[in-house]
């Protein structure tokens, strides 16, 4: 059965926003400010409305004369109404000082109309067998991001915006650190080594180091325990399980420890985060878990690459979509992945594939493993850090946590305190 309801309008409010925009300039300005042609219910208003703006735009007067000569060089004068119905609107109101009220109105109920409308049509497309659910959801989110700026108040204050004098006036703020000295909130780090490095092992490291209030690169630390999140894109939970019990026991070992701080999330066959049904499980699993910091990897299984694209143009996209899950939750995030095979000898410790993850993170770390020294990694950088940090110039195996920090002076910061 087909729904005959009325789509929500307000034709006096209508009528009354642009019968104010015809008598005012500072009306005509609000009116093509905060409304477009498609907040308009009736046919007509649509018209005189794009002749405001015409007019507006070039720098005429705003009046019943020159909108109604530009309605009829546009033929459209008629179709609008004609004269007698512009004069109507112009006498509708008898003061535009109310007209903040009635652009609110006509914004409101239009906003509704055209989401109404769109959803509708959406809803429909379901019912064609070509028509795929991932393409339904993709449809979908583009509709939300239209409808938020349609409901957004061009009044509103947009955060971080002001002059840069005024910007830095402000008071100096806190680092807002999850770990002292190495890691802040909202924080990107990509890690990058061959494969059999340990940078995996460092990831699960730190994320129950953070977890149990210890700081990752000094056992004897305590620093304000943190929330965590490890994704594991590649390795079966079985495997993961085995690795992971003697990093969360010796956790649990740690005063104040709390199972509900650290959790974990095992996809083996990988995730595409440019899908809309696996980008919205990582969202939920960041949002359950509450975390505060993710890792996750191998980058190269959190998305699939095909259909013709560029590599710059799928590697872009998921830059895209972990920024948004980083500013929504206030995560920080830190990715691990594979160096590029070896070419003529020689193995380049970069992010594989797109050069964008080279330009993405704060912190692109890679981590070397010298000749004859096979407990020992060194940490490198295959990009500047963005802001100083303590991070360790090494890595070395140790007890009873996997790997030790090592600085310039070549002492663990364990062997260090005694």
């Amino acid at each position: 059965m087909t729904d005959a309801r009325t789509l929500p309008h307000d034709v006096d409010a209508e009528m009354s926003a642009l019968g104010a925009a015809l008598i005012s300039p500072n009306a005509a300005n609000q009116v093509f400010t905060h409304l477009s042609a498609d907040h308009f219910f009736r046919p007509q208003h649509k018209l005189i409305f794009r002749a405001i703006v015409d007019v507006y735009r070039r720098g005429e007067p705003v009046e019943v004369l020159s909108v109604r000569a530009h309605l009829a060089k546009m033929k459209k004068l008629t179709e609008a109404g004609g004269d007698m119905y512009l004069n109507d609107l112009s006498a509708h109101v008898l003061t535009a000082a109310n007209v903040g009220y009635y652009i609110g109105r006509v914004h409101e109920l239009g906003t509704k109309a055209i989401a109404i409308e769109e959803l509708t049509r959406i809803a429909s497309q379901g019912y064609h067998e070509s028509v795929t659910s991932d393409e339904m959801l993709v449809a979908t989110e583009d509709a939300l991001t239209r409808f938020r700026a349609l409901a957004t108040s061009d009044e509103e204050q947009i955060e971080g915006f002001s002059t840069m004098g005024s910007f830095v006036d402000e008071s100096e703020e806190q680092h807002d650190w999850l770990v002292p000295g190495v890691l802040e909130r909202m924080d990107r780090v990509i890690v990058v080594a061959s494969e059999g490095s340990g940078k995996t092992t460092w990831a699960r490291q730190c994320a129950v180091m953070i977890a149990a209030g210890l700081h990752p690169f000094d056992q004897m630390k305590r620093i304000p325990p943190v929330r965590t999140l490890y994704i594991d894109l590649e390795n079966p939970p079985p495997l993961v399980r085995r690795k992971a019990r003697q990093l969360v026991d010796q956790g649990r070992r740690i005063n104040g420890w709390d199972d509900d701080r650290c959790w974990r999330w095992t996809r083996p066959g990988g995730i595409d985060l440019r899908k809309p049904h696996d980008q919205h499980l990582v969202e939920r699993v960041i949002a359950e878990s509450r975390c505060e910091a993710v890792f996750m990897g191998p980058l190269y299984k959190a998305f699939t690459e095909g259909g013709g694209e560029k590599a710059e143009q799928v590697n872009g996209s998921v830059a895209r979509i972990l920024d948004t899950f980083r500013a929504r939750y206030g995560i920080a995030l830190w990715l691990e992945t594979h160096a590029p095979l070896e070419q003529q000898g020689q193995r380049s410790l970069r992010p594989m594939g797109s050069g964008v993850w080279l330009r993405w993170p704060e912190f692109g770390l890679a981590l070397r493993r010298p000749k004859g020294e096979g407990k020992t990694v060194v940490v490198e950088r295959f990009r500047g850090d963005r802001d100083e940090r303590a991070w360790p110039h090494k890595l070395k195996y140790g007890s009873p946590w996997p790997w030790e920090a090592i600085y310039d002076d070549g002492v663990p910061v364990e062997e260090a305190r005694h």
